[in-house]
């Protein structure tokens, strides 16, 4: 199988997505380490969120098939820069979480990710778990 890496901002729900889909990502608190969950590799936050950290992040994509840009439908801003998706030679696809929040705005989450470089763009609610139809056809998507 091979590995998926699903980039975000802190609280944009990637270690949940992870346990939802039947992985456990390592307890405790989230680490500046990259973290390895069964397929899924989990960079810090705080690598998507410095753009000091935009190599280290870079490097650590290296080993992934698949790249995830995960973008909380809540947020009013997004880390992700113009075309940052380019930066990388692996498959980009992007995915929209917390779609039924009442806060939640999945349009302009969806700019946020088109304007990073993204065509293939999901919205899950991770809540429902892995039996959703949503969350069986990104999981058919990413694998």
């Amino acid at each position: 199988m091979h590995r998926v890496m699903l980039i975000g901002e802190k609280g944009v729900g990637r270690r949940s997505l992870v346990h939802a889909l039947g992985f456990a990502p390592p307890a405790g608190l989230c680490p500046l380490a990259v973290e390895y969950a069964g397929p899924f590799v989990l960079p810090p936050a705080e690598f998507m969120e410095n753009r000091r950290f935009y190599r280290a992040l870079i490097t650590s994509a290296m080993e992934c098939r698949t790249l995830v840009f995960v973008q909380d439908a809540t947020r009013a801003t997004s880390a992700f820069p113009p075309g940052f998706a380019r930066t990388f030679n692996q498959r980009v696809l992007g995915l929209i979480t917390k779609p039924d929040s009442p806060r939640a705005n999945t349009a302009r989450a969806g700019r946020f990710l088109a304007s990073a470089g993204l065509q293939a763009i999901h919205t899950v609610n991770i809540l429902e778990g892995a039996e959703s139809a949503a969350m069986k056809e990104f999981a058919r998507e990413i694998f």
